[in-house]
């Protein structure tokens, strides 16, 4: 697998965030970032139609992660086109319209409760039924979208695992959207917000995430680790929710030391304290 589907997710990711940074309206450029990710779509279903994976695990990460990491963007993109062709003049309108989507995409993930709930838990104890090809087709249990679909590339859930991601970033979306309305209405007494980047790489950042996440240092660990990265995203002007779970599992592969960057905030900080000590 690692030598066609890893590199090519990679570069996936590396021409997706560049494409992101070109700067044109939202309608024009959910237009251009649709095209590409579907032609993308076509040469990684060219590939998996013919290929066997060596092991069930490689299998379930390739459509519980991969897959739905590129098909969630194709949806997301395709979602902000229909809503922002469809947007009426004025600022009522508006933001009235945002509130209408964001309602649809707050019950979009919510369909199948069940599986709503395995992926929030990143449950793992059906993921064999879940992200695993069948020959055949059942009938009677499956989704009636899934009798169409291409069982060669498809198993009976990434596509759902799709549709739970776009979801996400859509009701971040239309939230960003209906906050840049209301501070224009003078609605929040918030003051000037500060703008703050992250300089580090999104690995570092997911790294220092699934730190806090794990010591339990926010909201004493009762917290998703996805709702955590969009809040720190917002922050820090990066986004990370439709990735993070991909990043998290390059970081667990990592051959030497898995938590590089917190290594060097450590030797950076104790670097310093020496410092101010002479």
């Amino acid at each position: 697998m690692n030598t066609f589907c890893i590199p090519f997710f990679q570069e996936l990711e590396r021409d997706f965030e560049l494409l992101k940074s070109t700067y044109c309206n939202s309608i024009e450029h959910s237009q251009k970032m649709i095209f590409f990710l579907e032609k993308k779509l076509k040469q990684i279903n060219k590939w998996v139609k013919t290929f066997c994976f060596d092991n069930e695990k490689d299998e379930i990460y390739f459509f519980k992660e991969l897959k739905p990491s590129l098909v969630s963007k194709i949806l997301y993109y395709k979602y902000i086109l229909k809503i922002e062709s469809t947007l009426p003049p004025g600022k009522k309108g508006k933001r009235k319209h945002y509130i209408k989507a964001l309602n649809k995409a707050t019950q979009l993930g919510k369909e199948n409760r069940e599986f709503y709930e395995y992926f929030r838990c990143r449950a793992t104890y059906s993921d064999t039924n879940y992200f695993i090809r069948r020959p055949y087709k059942d009938i009677i249990r499956d989704h009636s979208m899934l009798l169409f679909f291409d069982s060669k590339i498809s198993t009976s859930h990434d596509y759902q695992v799709a549709s739970l991601i776009s979801a996400d970033m859509l009701i971040n979306y239309l939230e960003r959207k209906i906050d840049e309305i209301d501070n224009k209405n003078g609605t929040n007494n918030f003051g000037q917000p500060v703008n703050y980047s992250w300089s580090g790489t999104k690995i570092d950042l997911v790294e220092l995430i699934y730190a806090l996440k794990h010591a339990k240092l926010i909201n004493n660990g009762n917290t998703d680790v996805k709702e955590l990265a969009t809040h720190i995203g917002k922050i820090f002007n990066i986004e990370l929710e439709d990735s993070i779970y991909r990043v998290y599992q390059d970081i667990k592969i990592r051959k030497t030391v898995r938590t590089k960057f917190l290594n060097s905030l450590v030797e950076s900080l104790n670097q310093k304290l020496m410092e101010e000590d002479y």
